[in-house]
């Protein structure tokens, strides 16, 4: 029995997936939002209430997903990562079934999910570290298949609530939304006497949209923390007055179009070139532009907000493979030659498992050590206090002494000003609770804690010169 493109493509896509970010599955730590996921996770996952027990900046969505996958995989860090990176592989196929449907061939869908699942994976802190977009893309992607697949009011409602289980991810899916939205009336300007039909479908997304939200509004309401949920969900987000210079915004985009120059060339391609449909480079244009707002607003220089753009990046970047070979730029044609475009392939796998190898396994594992040595010692009831490395209570399936899990919340001053950290109370309860080991980065610096480690702690590991525990004199 012959299989259908569909399947082929899907399992293309999921291989893909797990093979290029192999070697990534099994470090302890990528980077600390990852780490901050998981904790606040696992307390979800026994009970305690976001934006009350545990706090972060961001929506509940993220923690919820993780919540449950832990019903499953424990405390396997791996898993998760093989977990990330299968969402990714559906993320890829919702993305090449989308344009498969809007008329793209098959090498242009095939190529642009392929091309989505490079870009997450070559760079740290550009895709390789599961982050909310990881995640919140997924229902983006599923979004546009229904966005493009049907056009029935149904579908309409439906891909607005999967847009609105992504805003409850990240709100930054709201830009996502209005895209659609906007190409909706887009369209219907360019047929007279369907702009009251646009309206409607885009007020019938937005309705679907606005219901896991609702929901989650609900929620906080009905257990009588509404006003704390609003502040640390909303409030806080706008107590970041940014002090980033014009140029800075401009370094900042450019750098990722530099940085995916060959990518950035094939979607200069397939927004410009006239033999792609024009719906598709109309679409392209339109979500790109509401998506690289959507990154810049927030004012931070942070790698993984450009990975929201990477779906209408590859959506439009995909259609360069699509183009009859003779309508490529004659610049780019060695790229569509099967020798070269193939080879220049498998080395770029090669060298990128080489480079993720030295980044993810050769580099010591100082933060598993530790933690290592803590479930070598601990005692049920035991209890942790670690400064930076916030994974160490994954792994000792302990929880934090105070609210904020990431260590930036506690210790950096822009945080503690927004979100009205009280941290010599935060700092009193965790000497309190006297936990029997604390553990700091290496070398101990002079900190809140240092009169009272010296009273009642001895150090006694040092992990590599990174982590230093000290335990608790009985």
């Amino acid at each position: 029995m012959q299989l259908s493109d569909s399947i082929k493509a899907l399992g293309i896509l999921l291989l893909v997936a797990v093979a290029i970010r192999l070697i990534s599955f099994f470090p302890s730590v990528i980077d600390h939002d990852e780490s901050t996921y998981l904790v606040i996770a696992d307390a979800v996952s026994q009970g305690y209430t976001y934006q009350v027990d545990y706090i972060d900046t961001k929506p509940i969505g993220i923690f919820l997903v993780l919540a449950v996958l832990k019903s499953v995989l424990g405390h396997a860090i791996w898993g998760y990562r093989l977990v990330a990176a299968l969402v990714l592989g559906l993320t890829a196929f919702l993305l090449y079934r989308a344009k498969r449907i809007q008329g793209s061939n098959w090498a242009a869908g095939l190529s642009a999910g392929i091309i989505y699942l490079i870009l997450n994976s070559l760079y740290t802190r550009y895709g390789v570290s599961p982050n909310t977009e990881t995640y919140f893309n997924l229902f983006t992607a599923g979004a546009l298949l229904l966005f493009f697949k049907y056009r029935s009011y149904v579908a309409f409602l439906g891909a607005g609530l999967l847009l609105g289980i992504g805003f409850v991810i990240k709100y930054v899916v709201l830009f996502d939304g209005l895209a659609f939205g906007a190409f909706l009336i887009f369209q219907s300007l360019r047929r007279e006497g369907n702009v009251v039909k646009a309206l409607s479908q885009a007020l019938t997304m937005a309705l679907g949209a606005a219901i896991p939200f609702a929901l989650v509004v609900g929620y906080y309401y009905q257990i009588g923390e509404f006003d704390r949920f609003w502040f640390n969900s909303i409030t806080v987000a706008g107590r970041y007055p940014s002090s980033r210079t014009f140029l800075h915004y401009i370094v900042f985009f450019f750098e990722f179009f530099l940085r995916f120059l060959p990518v950035t060339a094939l979607f200069v391609v397939g927004l410009w070139h006239k033999s792609v449909k024009l719906p598709v480079r109309q679409f392209g244009l339109i979500w790109s532009g509401f998506v690289l707002a959507s990154v810049l607003i927030p004012g931070n220089a942070f790698g993984h907000y450009f990975i929201q753009f990477m779906l209408p990046f590859s959506y439009l970047a995909g259609e360069f493979f699509g183009l009859p070979r003779q309508e490529v730029p004659r610049w780019l044609r060695w790229m569509r030659h099967p020798r070269i475009g193939y080879a220049l392939l498998g080395l770029l796998f090669v060298t990128h498992l080489l480079l993720q190898k030295k980044d993810y396994l050769d580099r010591p594992d100082n933060v598993r050590y530790a933690a290592q040595y803590l479930n070598q010692h601990l005692e049920p009831g035991d209890l942790i206090y670690t400064q930076e490395d916030q994974a160490i209570y994954f792994m000792t399936r302990r929880l934090p002494l105070v609210p904020y899990v990431h260590p930036s919340l506690f210790w950096m001053d822009k945080h503690i000003e927004a979100m009205e950290v009280d941290v010599e109370k935060e700092v009193a309860k965790i000497e309190a609770a006297a936990p029997r080991f604390m553990v700091f980065r290496y070398p101990v610096e002079t900190e809140r804690f240092a009169a009272y480690r010296a009273a009642h702690y001895t150090e006694v590991a040092n992990i590599g010169d990174y982590v230093v525990i000290f335990e608790r004199k009985n």
